[in-house]
Parts: structure tokens; sequence; C-alpha cells
């Protein structure tokens, strides 16, 4: 069996299979995650197990085996060749019984389907499937649900997602991203890490579609000179809007809560959701890289990378050279009041894109380094290199009128 050793390489895993893994709780999760990265070609079968955990992870030996074991039992790995170096299979989520439910979820979707939608009473986990749309209440009855088959059938169908090796085996001598996340004990962490890599797409979005989940700018126009307005940004709230249902599905709990801003939100989006993005940000396995958009709608285009301490080195730089060019552009007054009210982000913008937008997007540290990674490197830097070039052409153009003057 030939592993890919190079800590730049990457491994595939089945992210309904890590689902059902997570089901079982931490330990399991991390277990199935490192007998993945000792997968072969074929990213099924594996000879990494108990050994292999205990040696990435701080992860005893015998809790290793309880999670081994845990995964064998419920059909999320399958022993292939027995004796003293044993071979398992990973399966796929749809060859897994029960998929990525509990027990207790089991149990309340197959009593739903043989009482034919009637006598159902409500309880915590009929609500939490009821507003994770795997049971609903049909609107012609005046009581009892029904199961949304076509729903459970697509949480269940097969996804790849590609993990770098840096996510189990860390780079140089820093302590591994997956054993960062579980000493933390945030299983939620973990979880939300997954499903992120499996949307990220960073040729289109460099990073995480900002459709699904962002961090929202307000914007202030602070002058204009020629065929540009400055304008400038400042950062107001993140969001996952309704499109990120997906994403955040596993985490609602349908049990409500009201917010210190008196909203009434689901408290999984209060107590996991949100503060796992946090913990992935703290742990610096995500950024939060600015970027400049044509507009507000989902449909807007990037015009470029704008951000401030993350993102690639070019970004960076490029960030710093459009605030640069706008110094030359509005007044002393109008820099100053743009500071004291927040609006650090500057940039000129070309008068006719008269909906400019900034957002934040989450991009993932540790990327694989596929064919779509090489694609997306390739084109921000040709983009930033073209950008770069206009707005030091703008500082040039300033420094030479201040010293004819």
């Amino acid at each position: 069996m030939t592993i890919d050793t190079k800590p730049e390489g990457f491994f595939a895993i089945d992210l309904v299979a890590f689902r059902c893994a997570a089901v079982g709780g931490l330990n399991s999760a991390v277990a199935h995650l490192i007998m993945a990265r000792g997968t072969g070609p074929d990213n099924r079968t594996t000879q990494w197990s108990v050994h292999s955990i205990e040696k990435r992870t701080g992860i005893s030996r015998p809790k290793a085996k309880k999670a081994v074991k845990d995964l064998l039992q419920r059909g999320i790995a399958k022993q292939v060749r027995d004796g003293a170096h044993p071979i398992y299979e990973l399966m796929a989520g749809d060859q897994i019984p029960g998929a990525p439910f509990t027990i207790e979820e089991q149990k309340v979707i197959k009593n739903v389907q043989d009482a034919g939608g009637k006598g159902s009473a409500l309880t915590p986990v009929l609500s939490r499937l009821e507003v994770q749309g795997f049971i609903y209440k049909p609107k012609s009855g005046r009581w009892g649900y029904k199961v949304n088959e076509a729903a459970i059938q697509e949480f269940i169908r097969p996804v790849t997602v590609w993990l770098p090796n840096a996510l189990i085996d860390g780079a140089a001598d820093e302590v591994a991203p997956l054993e960062l996340i579980r000493q933390t004990r945030s299983l939620p962490a973990l979880r939300l890490l997954i499903e992120l890599y499996a949307v990220q797409f960073l040729p289109s979005y460099g990073g995480v579609p900002y459709e699904l989940l962002k961090e929202v700018f307000d914007r202030a126009k602070i002058g204009e000179q020629g065929p540009y307005v400055v304008w400038g940004f400042r950062p107001s709230h993140h969001t996952a809007t309704t499109a990120a249902f997906k994403l955040y599905r596993p985490f609602l709990s349908g049990q409500f809560t009201k917010t210190n801003d008196g909203a009434v939100k689901d408290a999984g989006l209060v107590g996991f959701f949100w503060p796992a993005v946090k913990t992935l940000k703290d742990l610096g396995l995500v950024e939060l890289v600015g970027m400049l958009l044509e507009g507000g709608d989902d449909e807007a285009e990037i015009i470029h990378p704008f951000p401030i301490g993350d993102g690639e080195f070019a970004e960076r730089e490029l960030a710093l050279s459009a605030t640069k060019a706008t110094r030359g552009m509005i007044t002393d007054g109008q820099f100053n009041w743009a500071n004291e009210n927040g609006y650090s982000h500057i940039v000129p913008v070309q008068k006719h894109i008269a909906n400019v937008t900034m957002v934040g997007i989450y991009r993932l540290k540790y990327r694989p380094h596929t064919a779509a990674t090489a694609a997306w490197y390739a084109l921000m830097q040709q983009s930033a290199s073209e950008f770069l070039a206009k707005y030091r052409a703008i500082i040039e153009q300033h420094a030479a009128r201040k010293s004819v003057a």
C-alpha cells in the first residue's frame, strides 16, 4: 500500500462517513480522520489504526482502541485482514447503517415512518429533526409528521472531501491542527472544519463562498478625485445566510434562545456553530480575508482581495498599496475622519462601480495542493500583480505632482 508521505500532499474522506463517525464523539471523529490519512490511492484501504492514533494525538491507547472499536461496530470501518498488521476498509456514508443520525434520531424517524405521520408527539429530538428539514408537518394535516425522504437521501449522498496531509501531520515542529482541535475538546469545531473543507472553492471565491458565510462591512464615501471614488469600509458583523443551511444544518437544535440584541435564534447556532467559528479562527485554522466586490448581491464578482492581517503576501501588499494610493486623493481631514470612525480599509474605486462592497471571506489556512488550489494561486498572483501596478502608478502620479508643486 503506497501512502502519500509528503507534507504538501492530500488525502480524501467521504463527508457523510465523517459525519457518521462524529456521532460517536470527538475521539471517533479524530480516529476516522487519522485512519483516512493512512489510506492509499483508493482512499478506502488503510493499515492505520490504534498505534497511528496514539502516535499522532494525545489520545491514550485504551481510548484509541475504544474509538476504533466504535467505528467498526457502527459499520463506518470494516476489518478486511486480521493479524498483527490488520487492514481496514473505510465505508462510504450511504453504506453505513443509520447514516449520520443518532440512535434516538433513528428511532424517531422510524416511528414517524411506521405511524404514517400520525400521533407523533413533539419531543426535543423530533423538533431537531424538523428544523433540520428531515421531518415536516404536512400543511393539509392537523397533526402528525412525515419523513422528508428526499432530504435524507441528499444528506447521505457520498461527497468526497480533499484534505491536506498537514491537517494530521502538522508542519515543522508545530502541533498538528487536528491535535489542536482535539485539545480544545470541541467536536463542533472539528465538524465545522470538515464542512468548510467540503464547500471551499478557491478559484471562484478565494475561500468559502461568501454567499454562505462572511463578515459584513459598512461603507462610507471618503472623497473622490477624477475617475475615482475613495471608499472606506469597517467591519460590522458576521453572518451565515439562508443559503448556508446545509453548512450549519448539523448544528441546529430546534430549541431557541434570545440573544443580547433581542433576536430569537436557534440555540445550536448560538451555542455551537458560532463558537466553533471562533475556535477555528482563534486556532489559526481559518483566515478572514477581505474581498472587494463589484456589488452587494450574491452574484457580484470579486474585484480583488483586500486583507489586513491574514491572506497571502501578494494580497497584503496589494491592500497596502491601495491604501497608499488614496492618500493623494483625499485631504488629511478626510483621512482622519475615516480612521476616527473605523473606516480604516480605504480603497479607490472607479466611479461607475457605484455599489462596490467589501466582505470578509473565510479561507482555510491548510490547503490541499490540488489542481484547483494551484489554479487559484496562479490567478491570485496574476490579478494582484495587475492591480498592484495600477495602484503604484497612482502613487507615482501623486508623488510627481507633489514634487513639481
